[in-house]
């Protein structure tokens, strides 16, 4: 799973490669964040530990130490925005790694990253906080309303997002949730 996140942080050529011609890619994160930032000497000594010596992946280690994960981002991050862009013509993008015989087929992606600010919260791998994942599970799913309305809601007015978030996910849900964690474990017998 580890290895899977880093050789391929936003996991859509895949599918390309498979052959698919139309991809939704959902970002977590929102526009304007810094993908290439330099690396800790935390991650490095975590790389080291981790892939070299105890899993004994130097390719692995080597991969994380040359940062080529946040390159992968950046390029896909790079290829993704210029797929927007080309969109509006409808001829879709052409993906050079595709494999098979031939030119590659162009293949359009669509993606739907979240807002910056309150409406596009980061949300860490390591988050437990029951609201803070449920806030941010609404704000994906507004984001993608209103960037997959226009598509699914032609002629009348662009559906609202966020209002439409409340309705599905409505405060109950996380009423429920944390009540259920509040609840103490049965022990076993």
């Amino acid at each position: 799973h580890a290895e899977a996140m880093l050789l391929e942080p936003i996991p859509y050529r895949l599918a390309v490669r498979e052959g698919a011609t139309h991809v939704l890619v959902l970002r977590t994160r929102p526009d304007g964040v810094n993908v290439v930032r330099r690396q800790s000497i935390f991650e490095r000594l975590i790389a080291w530990r981790f892939f070299e010596r105890k899993m004994r992946m130097p390719h692995m280690y080597k991969h994380m130490r040359d940062q080529q994960h946040r390159q992968r981002y950046a390029e896909d991050i790079l290829l993704l925005n210029e797929a927007a862009k080309q969109s509006q013509a409808d001829s879709g993008i052409h993906i050079r790694w595709r494999s098979g015989p031939g030119p590659p087929e162009p293949v359009q992606l669509c993606q739907v990253a979240l807002q910056p600010g309150e409406r596009g919260p980061e949300v860490s791998n390591l988050q437990t906080d029951a609201g803070e994942i449920f806030h941010a599970v609404r704000c994906g799913f507004a984001r993608a309303v209103e960037v997959l309305a226009p598509l699914a809601h032609e002629g009348g007015s662009p559906l609202d997002g966020w209002q439409l978030a409340l309705e599905v996910f409505p405060d109950s849900i996380l009423e429920e949730v944390r009540a259920s964690m509040a609840k103490p474990k049965p022990k076993p017998t």
